[in-house]
């Protein structure tokens, strides 16, 4: 185990999410569940506890949680198209090849399943009814390997064919949902990466369309404005510090943001209702008095 530590600790940042798990990439994700458990069961906490591991504890500790985050990215649709999309040139030339026969054969397999699927929208009769529950089945599967897009398309499908069956909308509202989430989580998380390798134009376009996905997103706010203000776009800076400042009135950082964004643009007295609002909070907020004693 020790090895191992050491040998990923080595590789650090270079490894990929797919080497982490030990699967291609072109696994699907019955087989990315099955390999997590198994090396999640070796790194879990849980497993050492009580035992002596010395300076390897720390390290047992991190490669959990990367074991686990890169789980939960592989593991989503969503965030696993953004991650092979931003990560593809990184990957072996290995990977890159199964990633390509991945593709392919996803293409083949949804145009088989919307085939199938319209077959069984023509459906007569009692029929209906049968056909409603094996699209329904279809959708839980395709659910629980992580192939949520589907899963919507084949409970839809079931809908059609049923719509007074009311597990079918209940899993169908679930799912919509958790895809509007996923395409949130993972436009946050393409964000935040292209914001810190600087490229601050792409970050906005991701921490926007969290935003869409997401309107509550302070964060995806939040990161729009600071890398509008990187970019000296004080106009859209403006615009996403106002919409983090609505979501989150007690954040004080969105607070002075907005406010040194109004002084900028000659607006004291706006700038000086943000100050204010943020001293009522948190009156010894010595970078806030300070810029309040400039106006």
């Amino acid at each position: 185990m020790q090895n191992e530590l050491q040998q990923l600790e080595a590789r650090g940042d270079r490894l990929t999410h797919y080497e982490l798990l030990g699967v291609s990439a072109d696994a699907d994700g019955g087989t990315i569940r099955r390999a997590y458990l198994e090396k999640s069961k070796r790194f879990h906490p849980d497993a050492w506890y009580r035992k002596e591991t010395g300076r390897f504890g720390p390290l047992l500790s991190k490669w959990f949680q990367r074991l686990s985050s890169a789980y939960q990215i592989l593991s989503d649709e969503e965030s696993r198209a953004a991650y092979d999309s931003d990560h593809r040139t990184e990957l072996s030339q290995t990977d890159r090849a199964a990633l390509d026969r991945r593709e392919l054969s996803r293409a083949e397999e949804e145009r088989r399943a919307r085939e199938r699927r319209e077959r069984m929208l023509r459906t007569k009769g009692f029929a209906r009814i049968g056909a409603a529950r094996k699209l329904y089945e279809e959708g839980q599967e395709y659910a629980l390997n992580g192939e949520r897009t589907q899963a919507i398309f084949a409970l839809k499908a079931a809908r059609e064919l049923d719509p007074n069956r009311k597990e079918i909308v209940t899993k169908l509202v679930e799912l919509e949902r958790e895809q509007s989430r996923a395409r949130a989580n993972s436009a946050l998380a393409s964000g935040r990466e292209r914001e810190e390798r600087r490229r601050f134009a792409e970050a906005i376009t991701a921490y926007a369309a969290a935003f869409q996905n997401d309107p509550g997103s302070f964060a995806a706010a939040m990161g729009a404005a600071r890398c509008a203000m990187e970019s000296s776009d004080a106009r859209a800076a403006t615009i996403w510090a106002s919409r983090a400042v609505e979501l989150n009135p007690e954040d004080a950082g969105a607070r002075m943001m907005l406010s040194r964004l109004f002084l900028s643009a000659g607006m004291k007295a706006r700038a000086r209702t943000e100050l204010g609002a943020l001293l009522s909070k948190n009156p010894d907020h010595k970078e806030a008095k300070a810029l309040l004693r400039t106006l």
